[in-house]
């Protein structure tokens, strides 16, 4: 799948070289400065995977970009991409001692490098993040919630260990993004220092899961070569498999095990409905195991890791996820680009993209009965599926590359525009103007 997204980027950054930085609001040269932004996070994957247009963005404003995040493998090819990184020792658990030489390293560095702006993500980068940029005076703090610890629904010590910390440090927050409506209304009761905002995700290109030529190619597969995709049985009559594709990592939090055991709750029902989950994780053996018990071993099909996403979703029949918690969901996005109807668990963030009856159906958390009526509903109604199907590419626009690059530009400029830097342009090349 990162294959897919370097290459859908690699697009997206030649959009941007054929215009002038001038067209994308460049930084005026002032006394030969250059102005220095920051992005925080706890892995180098996480820039690469959701941020490196942004990243770019700044660059063509004239803006020397720096990543902060855990020694990895996508360090490299940030640094091929001209951003300067450097390696902090930053533990997701918060109780981790490493994160007290995290913040040193921090608060050293921002304080040599200056920076007008830094961007923090993931929940102890972030917290490591804003101690530092508030012992530095960095002249502008900006902190995206990709989805709270705490959220209706979540275990009590959640609660107790995220919820105050992020109260204390929105103190030190200029700008806080959240992307799903949930935590959008939380975030308004914190004492943020400037304002709270909602942004339509972090982007998705539409035209990797989406184009008409895709299309076009997809619909042509045969029922050998799709059975060869899923690694579907053979068929004798003329009913075709109805396959159902959950793109998650197999973990305890993705909940798979759900679709399984409404697998096994239709009984004769589903002979012809099929799971295929893409990708792997720790509970992949116990699902294994689940499905063997349950009876349906032969109608789950684990594909593992998967580079070939695109294909597997415009093939598929039905798109789902079943997590207990999401912020915005990316593989929902995706399904919903290339034209699926979603099964989806009733929590933040997927009620926020699928609309009930109308994109996909929403179940309750752990309601076996009501996925497997949801399962037969869309297997029998070939119009129905096809029309969510259909109004899920209309959806999704708002969520697409284009649109959410309008969204942080504003933002950013604003951040740039703090006192002591000249004021920046604001303007967009027409190629990234919002599609709405």
């Amino acid at each position: 799948m990162k294959g897919q997204l370097g290459a859908s980027f690699d697009n997206e950054q030649s959009n941007l070289n054929k215009s002038s930085s001038k067209d994308i609001g460049s930084v005026p040269a002032e006394e030969g400065l250059q102005a220095k932004v920051a992005f925080v996070a706890s892995i180098y994957g996480h820039f690469e995977s959701f941020h490196l247009p942004y990243m770019v963005l700044l660059q063509q404003k004239g803006c020397e970009v720096h990543a902060y995040a855990q020694p990895g493998e996508a360090r490299q090819r940030l640094e091929q991409r001209g951003i300067v990184c450097h390696d902090v020792p930053i533990q997701r658990s918060p109780l981790q001692l490493k994160n007290w030489t995290a913040l040193r390293i921090l608060t050293k560095s921002f304080q040599a490098e200056k920076f007008q702006f830094v961007h923090v993500h993931t929940p102890v980068a972030s917290i490591l993040g804003r101690i530092a940029a508030h012992r530095t005076g960095v002249p502008s703090l900006l902190y995206t919630a990709h989805g709270f610890h705490f959220f209706k629904g979540a275990p009590l010590l959640n609660w107790m260990l995220y919820y105050p910390l992020e109260y204390l440090m929105a103190r030190w927050t200029d700008v806080l993004i959240t992307i799903n409506s949930e935590d959008y209304e939380r975030a308004q009761k914190f004492p943020v220092r400037k304002k709270v905002t909602y942004v339509s995700g972090v982007g998705l290109d539409l035209q990797v899961y989406g184009s008409g030529e895709r299309d076009n190619e997809v619909a042509k597969m045969k029922g050998e070569s799709r059975r060869q995709l899923f690694d579907l049985p053979k068929r004798y009559n003329d009913n075709p498999s109805f396959v159902v594709l959950c793109v998650a990592e197999l973990n305890a939090n993705k909940n798979q095990k759900q679709l399984i055991q409404a697998l096994h709750h239709l009984g004769d029902q589903a002979s012809d409905i099929h799971l295929a989950f893409a990708g792997t994780g720790p509970f992949e053996q116990t699902l294994i195991e689940l499905a063997t018990r349950l009876g349906v071993r032969d109608q789950v099909h684990f594909l593992g890791f998967r580079r070939d996403i695109p294909d597997l979703l415009q093939a598929c029949d039905v798109a789902a996820l079943v997590s207990y918690r999401e912020g915005l969901p990316r593989a929902i996005m995706e399904a919903m680009a290339a034209g699926k109807p979603v099964i989806g668990t009733h929590i933040r963030g997927i009620r926020d993209l699928i609309e009930h009856e109308s994109t996909g159906m929403l179940v309750p958390v752990d309601d076996i009965a009501a996925t497997a009526k949801a399962l037969v509903q869309l297997r029998a109604d070939a119009a129905l599926t096809a029309a969510m199907g259909k109004a899920n590419k209309d959806r999704i626009i708002r969520y697409g590359l284009p649109a959410v690059l309008c969204e942080m530009d504003s933002i950013y400029i604003e951040a740039l525009n703090e006192p002591g830097i000249k004021p920046f342009q604001s303007e967009l090349q027409p190629g990234l103007t919002a599609d709405r």
